[in-house]
């Protein structure tokens, strides 16, 4: 049966089944789908055959334990260093795609799917020279050229897998193709592009802009969700946009905020009914003093506490 995405999700023998999911979610660690993205990209860069088997088994884990809990999306929205990691960003994308396809109404069987193209998004990346990838500087022409040759790359080495996975090539190719034609490398628009790779497009921009690059400092998710939702109504469709912010929140999970005490917190917990007003972990005080240990604060029955704003600056130690 076709999903209505366009995937098969029922075919014999190619749906996550819990037997294949192993461990309880919360058992599924974020350092394990590192490790599968990992092997994964070191057979793509030796130009061996791929095996996305173990990949999908803990992608099916990893819906479970976002179904369930936050620490997924905490960790996805940790800073990290410069250092480009591909591992830790095609498994963030991958965690934050399945966040909005929940906002848009995928159904749980469509998100281990989505979380598989997601992870695998980046594999045409191995191919390009990690100078490239961690340079400070602009690109030349030459080294952009090589950059955006990846989305090809990765349509080749997923094409690889067999017909049946000729989504997932797709999804590899089209995820930085825009709705109004702007994106590379063919220029696609509106329902040319496949749904999983607009989904994989907006949060591998959300994941590169709210993270340290090489070339530019990271910015707050929260500044980063309200740029996304401002100003790229071009380049993505309403409806995802609208997805996004239903998923990952105004405030996500993870990221710093500044109340009106001056105290700084930290999101644990979003609140759907009253999207302003999320749980926060407070551990600084108004003097910029660690509080140990930290207290739980839910804005939502609190109405002397609001968020200011993003908190950027640096956290006691």
């Amino acid at each position: 049966m076709d999903s209505l995405l366009g995937q098969p999700v029922k075919a014999e023998g190619e749906e996550p089944t819990q037997a294949e999911a192993g461990p309880h979610p919360g058992d599924l660690s974020y350092q394990r789908a590192q490790q599968e993205v990992a092997r994964i990209l070191d057979a793509a860069g030796k130009g061996e055959a791929c095996n996305v088997g173990s990949l999908r088994t803990v992608v099916t884990g990893m819906v479970q334990a976002l179904a369930t809990g936050n620490e997924l999306l905490m960790q996805a929205q940790e800073a990290g260093d410069t250092r480009v990691d591909l591992p830790r960003h095609m498994v963030n994308v991958a965690i934050f795609a399945m966040k909005i396809g929940q906002g848009v109404g995928c159904r749980d069987d469509e998100l281990p799917w989505l979380g598989l193209a997601a992870c695998l998004h980046d594999v045409g990346m191995v191919t390009v020279p990690q100078r490239i990838l961690e340079k400070p500087g602009l690109l030349s022409p030459d080294e952009r050229a090589a950059v955006q040759q990846h989305p090809e790359k990765g349509f080749r080495t997923l094409q690889s897998l067999g017909p049946e996975f000729e989504w997932l090539a797709n999804v590899a190719l089209q995820e930085h193709e825009r709705e109004d034609g702007s994106g590379y490398p063919r220029g696609l628009a509106g329902d040319q592009i496949h749904e999983y790779a607009k989904i994989v497009g907006l949060a591998d921009v959300y994941e590169a802009l709210s993270h340290h690059r090489p070339y530019r400092p990271m910015s707050a998710p929260m500044d980063v969700i309200k740029g996304l939702i401002s100003g790229e109504r071009r380049q993505f469709p309403d409806r995802l946009l609208k997805g996004f912010l239903r998923g990952l929140s105004a405030f996500p999970v993870g990221s710093l905020v500044r109340l009106n005490s001056k105290e700084v917190g930290r999101i644990v917990a979003t609140n759907p009914a009253l999207p302003l007003r999320p749980m926060v972990e407070v551990f600084q005080g108004p003097q910029g003093e660690s509080l140990n240990p930290p207290r739980r604060v839910d804005l939502a029955t609190n109405a002397l506490l609001y968020i200011t704003g993003a908190y950027s600056g640096q956290v006691a130690a």
